[in-house]
């Protein structure tokens, strides 16, 4: 394991060659500056970006309009629909739903057992999310407008305060921040199993091809 950033990253989302993510410094004035860079998983090399690009990649094409109707930009997580819709879900369970112009189609909150969901991974028709409160993974029906499934929570020990998930083909990767590690979920199937074991808590996993990219609390890893 190769740790490749040790940075005050704040925001991070995948781009066709690796992650753009957002950093943040603080000035001797006690303002914060907010920089934009670009991490390229193939070749390692960092560079710095817009911020534009950044959300382009996070909001797709109607950036503009969605960013601006949110205001806080960076501390929700996003997951981008074939239709070039976009779901946004923030820590609190907050979730909107914008389509291909940057138009609010839905509002609302999304709660397993009375507790907020967090982050979104989209399988092709439904969404996933994590309940950290509650230990459990949830797949929600946007057309429907209701949670469809749960896995783990109550005294199932599948998961441990879950943060974050990654769908990749047919396959779920769920960051078990309580246990710091990694478990798969087989989206046919439903069965869950172990993938990674780490010695601190992960809080996200990315996949580029045969690249792998973990971010523990001390840093961004090349598996």
């Amino acid at each position: 394991m190769k740790r490749i950033l040790n940075v005050n990253v704040i925001d991070m989302v995948p781009c066709a060659r690796g992650l753009i993510f957002v950093k943040r410094d603080a000035m001797p004035d006690g303002t914060n500056k907010v920089s934009f860079f670009s991490f390229d998983a193939f070749s390692g090399e960092i560079t710095t970006v817009t911020k534009s690009v950044y959300l382009l990649n996070k909001f797709g094409m109607a950036y503009e309009q969605v960013s601006s109707r949110l205001g806080d930009f960076i501390s929700c997580e996003t997951a981008k629909l074939p239709n070039h819709h976009t779901i946004v879900i923030y820590p609190t369970g907050e979730m909107g739903y914008f389509d291909e112009a940057g138009r609010i189609v839905k509002t609302g909150d999304l709660y397993y057992n009375n507790a907020p969901a967090r982050d979104a991974a989209f399988d092709g028709s439904c969404i996933w999310s994590v309940v950290p409160q509650r230990n459990a993974v949830i797949r929600y029906s946007i057309a429907a407008q209701k949670t469809l499934m749960r896995i783990g929570g109550d005294d199932n020990t599948a998961f441990n305060m879950p943060i974050s998930v990654t769908c990749c083909g047919e396959e779920l990767f769920v960051c078990n921040r309580g246990s710091c590690e990694i478990r798969k979920i087989d989206i046919r199937t439903l069965d869950v199993s172990d993938y990674l074991e780490f010695q601190e808590p992960v809080n996200k996993y990315f996949r580029f091809k045969d690249k792998e990219i973990v971010v523990l609390d001390s840093g961004i890893y090349e598996l």
